[in-house]
Order: C-alpha cells, then structure tokens, then sequence
C-alpha cells in the first residue's frame, strides 16, 4: 500500500496538465456547447508544462499527444517519464480511457471495460461513469490488486487561465474520480481541468485522498501548468 500516493500523484500529473502559478482567474456562464473534440485534438501535439505542486515542483514536463498510426479513434497522452494514457473515442463520440502506464511506479492499469470519462458534448449535465480496474506489474505482468472506479464529471465553466504562457480563455472541468481496493482502502481525487478550445489542456490542479482500513491518512495535492506557448 505504500506507492499509493505516487500512483495518484502520477494519475493527477497525466490527467491534468497544469504549469507554474496557473490559477482560475474567474469563471463565467458557458457561452455555448463544446464537444470533447474540441477540447482534445486527436492530432500530433507536443506542449511544455511546470510542475506547481508536489514532489517535483519546478520541473518542466512535455505532454505529447500520440495518435495511433492505424486506428484513427485511438491515441496516448505522454507525460514526460511519468505516465502514458491511452485513450479511445466511443461510438458516440465520447472519450473513454483503456489503459494507464505508471512508468515510475513499475506499473500499469487496465480498466475492463474502458472508463468513460468525458461525453462527446461537454453541457450542462452531470456524467456519472463506474467501471472494474486490474492493476498489473509492468515488466513481468503479474497482477498486482483490482477494484472499482467511479468517475463523475461535474459541468463545465468557461473561465480565464493565468498561466506562465500568458491569459487563456477557456472551458474549466472538475472531476471526482474515486478507486475502491482491497481491504476497506480508497483513493479519492478531485482535479480542475483546463482547456483552450482546438487546442487542448492548459491548466491542471488536484487533491488526493488516501484512506486505509477505513482510517482517513493523508491528503496532498499535485499541479501543473502551460510554461512555453
């Protein structure tokens, strides 16, 4: 149980994307819908982001978004020697996640079946998703524990980021992602996404839980945000 808080701490880094002193500037009413392609380009992209809390603060990151060469619905978000996603888009549209490599913790997550975690139109309504996790050794593939994931996207906002790159106006998420183990144990995290329409995340900052036994033990927090433009 003890790569517990590395484990989330590299799910937030992967999940989020967020540099040096970015903040919420403010928030307003969404203007209008947005789709989740917009959002996140399925396309060749590579982005610089700082780590603002946590273990590395001050390191700088690459965040690469990595199509699959011959299943356009497929692709893998990189960051740095962190973590690897590995995303697909459903046939409503919506993203849904299959995989995670936790590369420093020797590790990696296969969610059966994948975990929708953003609808096709990013509205006005809550999506609420549950799925089964096996978490496996990464070199020698020997499963390591299993459980549940429930996932809930909560409406977006549209807001302005502060961020080392500059003021970005964009669409501000929030997600509760909560994983269920073995032996009354729990990870929760709360994380707030930011995105730049067409071009993808800009802005990122998380919270995790970890509860063993049942028994509260530690919250921490993990962040990052766009540094070059």
């Amino acid at each position: 149980m003890r790569r517990f808080p590395c484990l989330v701490i590299n799910l937030v880094v992967c999940f989020l994307v967020t540099f040096a002193s970015a903040k919420v500037a403010w928030s307003f009413p969404m203007p209008n819908e947005a789709t989740v392609r917009e959002l996140i380009p399925l396309a060749s992209w590579q982005k610089q982001f700082k780590i603002t809390e946590g273990k590395d603060r001050g390191r700088v990151v690459s965040l690469i978004s990595q199509p699959h060469l011959s299943n356009e619905k497929r692709w893998k978000l990189i960051f740095g020697d962190y973590a690897a996603i590995h995303v697909v888009r459903g046939s409503d549209g919506a993203l849904m996640m299959e995989r995670l490599d936790l590369v420093k913790n020797d590790s990696y997550i296969l969610y059966e079946p994948a975990l929708p975690i953003m609808p096709a139109n990013i509205n006005s309504s809550v999506m609420r998703s549950e799925t089964g996790y096996k978490m496996y050794n990464l070199e020698t593939g020997k499963l390591k524990r299993g459980g549940r994931i429930t996932h809930l996207l909560k409406p977006p906002s549209f807001s302005h980021f502060d961020t080392p790159a500059g003021l970005f106006e964009g669409y501000y998420v929030e997600i509760d992602h909560l994983m269920d183990m073995e032996y009354r144990s729990q990870l929760h995290l709360t994380m707030g996404l930011g995105y730049r329409l067409n071009e993808g995340p800009v802005y990122a900052s998380g919270h995790y839980t970890v509860t063993k036994l049942g028994v509260f033990t530690a919250t921490k927090a993990a962040g990052a945000a766009l540094f070059i433009r």
